[in-house]
């Protein structure tokens, strides 16, 4: 275990990394945090700043400074740019001392420590002690605190034998060892999280599991960039995101304290989240969305059904993305909504080039795929680019018309692989009404097509599904008022929601958008859920993608932003 941790100090980066691990470890540890790492500003030399027992004096209650720097701090580091180790001490002693120490710190001793993953150098260590020789005096003095330290820390007040017991230990162990097995890494992290959230409380107990999980994750995280396989890792991010969520809403915003503290945590994952999302679908899969059929080759599958369900996963995973950048762009100001409107329609383009240059994504196979579909309409929704999609919504519905009227691969309620590995097993009457015994994609394309004032594509699906599936359900998902209490964190075996028939696919006078207008004026629960109110909508989306729930239809088409 301390391998893996001392591993994963060391290849931590400074920005979004130790900077934001070590406040989360002190805190835990029992340190008032009184300075936090913030972009823009000058911090005169200080990344963290922490009152508590100092480990080096007998553990007297000191004031400890800390500057943080990735890596092993090599000569470079030491004394090459303003940025370096040297000059950020003397900004510490010249400049954060005297000038910016609260009034109610300033009698404590004062500890500067130089943090980092891995380890001042041989070669520059002599200059390191000449630095502190001739700069410590009474109530100042000078620490290293390096990567084995930092673990040290971790394993003594985060990961002991009593917060990990050894099922625990195990799924983590096997997480970070089968990270290139990203079916087996994330099933285990998944049954990590599954644990440490499990009977989860409104304490300092919880709170101390939920910051024990988010460093598990950061090892994930840094495992999966070192095997170069970023698949689980992204799938332990958004997993990660709905449990701290829901340790989030359980806490009342009364314990002010505590709230912020968990408050905290799920931004540091979703900080995490975004930071996967743009190394692995825009970084590393982006620059082959603008090639001819690349994606789906890279599927490497001599199978159609394996590249349509990698390349519907893909999107999902794309629109997503698309969709917490539109979300904190709404909640951020200036610049900094900028970029994040940017990257939104970067992922947009993304999305629409991957359509473009890989045709099985006109031809969805299950019908759960209405997730997929509904996130990327809503997406453009926002972006304001709805003609962009309005000639994919067309063609999607002429190929399900298609399959259903030829009874050749048809979109299918089933789910399962083995299942979908077969279909369809005939043409007979008795299988292809089994196979589209109920469906939600078809009403939320009657609806989209309404919405996007494509009244003859409208027509003529409508004819066609009337023609041919007059024997299916057409549904639609909405929560209930207990829906919240299990929807984040819930397997696909739970009913978590109502199931609502339509009428209107039966050949009834009724609008199939009417319709489902009024289902939303009276199942609005889920736009008072504190989630949507806070404007992070696409947790509800996370949740849906994750869990495999259809979208609401409150999302169809307009996001709740």
């Amino acid at each position: 275990m301390k391998l893996l941790l001392r591993q994963h100090l060391e290849s931590m980066k400074e920005r979004d990394g130790l900077d934001v691990l070590l406040p989360q470890l002190l805190s835990e540890l029992g340190y008032e945090v009184i300075h936090r790492p913030r972009i823009g500003g000058r911090q005169a030399g200080v990344d963290v700043a922490a009152v508590g027992p100092d480990p080096d004096t007998e553990n007297k209650k000191s004031l400890l400074l800390f500057v943080i720097k990735s890596g092993n701090v090599g000569r470079a580091d030491w004394d090459g740019s303003l940025q370096a180790v040297r000059p950020s001490l003397g900004e510490v002693i010249d400049d954060y001392i005297p000038n910016r120490i609260p009034e109610q710190f300033r009698g404590l001793p004062i500890t500067v420590c130089v943090c980092m993953g891995g380890e001042i150098e041989e070669g520059i260590r002599a200059a390191w002690r000449g630095f502190v020789n001739n700069n410590t005096r009474d109530g100042l003095s000078f620490r290293e605190w390096n990567g084995d330290r930092i673990a040290n820390l971790i394993l003594s007040g985060v990961l002991t034998h009593q917060l990990l017991p050894p099922t625990q230990r195990a799924n983590f162990q096997k997480a970070i060892a089968l990270v290139s097995e990203p079916d087996e890494s994330y099933q285990n992290f998944r049954a990590l999280l599954d644990d440490l959230s499990d009977g989860l409380q409104p304490d300092q107990a919880g709170t101390t599991r939920l910051r024990q999980m988010m460093i598990c994750l950061w090892i994930l995280v840094t495992s999966g960039f070192d095997a170069e396989n970023l698949d689980a890792p992204y799938r332990a991010c958004e997993l990660a995101m709905l449990h701290v969520w829901d340790a989030v809403r359980q806490c009342p915003e009364r314990k002010r304290k505590r709230y912020a503290e968990r408050w905290e945590i799920f931004q540091n994952v979703v900080s995490l989240y975004l930071s996967v999302g743009q190394a692995f679908l825009v970084d590393k899969i982006g620059p082959h969305a603008g090639k001819r059929f690349a994606l789906s080759a890279a599927v490497q599958s001599r199978s159609p059904m394996d590249v349509n369900l990698s390349l519907f996963d893909l999107l999902g995973r794309l629109v997503l993305l698309g969709h917490w950048h539109h979300a904190i762009a709404c909640r951020a100001e200036g610049g900094e909504a900028q970029v994040h409107l940017a990257k939104r329609d970067e992922l947009l383009d993304l999305a629409i080039q991957t359509i473009n240059n890989n045709p099985t994504l006109v031809a969805p196979m299950r019908d759960d795929h209405q997730i997929e579909i509904a996130m990327l309409t809503s997406l453009a929704q926002s972006c304001g680019r709805l003609e962009n999609v309005s000639g994919y919504l067309e063609e999607v519905a002429n190929r399900i018309a298609y399959g259903y009227r030829r009874r050749s691969h048809w979109v299918t309620c089933f789910r399962e692989y083995q299942h979908l590995a077969r279909h369809p097993i005939d043409r007979s009457d008795a299988y292809f009404r089994r196979s589209t015994i109920g469906s939600v994609l078809v009403p939320f394309v009657l609806v989209a097509l309404d919405r996007l004032g494509k009244s003859g594509a409208q027509a003529q699906f409508e004819r066609d599904i009337q023609d041919t599936l007059a024997h299916s359900t057409f549904q639609t998902w909405v929560p209930h008022e207990k829906t919240a209490d299990s929807f984040w964190k819930a397997g696909q075996s739970i009913c978590l929601g109502i199931a609502l028939g339509l009428q209107s696919g039966d050949g009834s006078n009724a609008s199939m958008s009417s319709e489902i207008a009024n289902i939303c004026s009276m199942h609005g629960r889920i736009l008072e859920w504190e989630a949507v109110q806070r404007g992070l909508y696409p947790l509800v989306l996370t949740a849906c993608r994750h869990h495999r729930l259809p979208v609401p239809p409150q999302f169809w088409v307009d996001p709740a932003s």
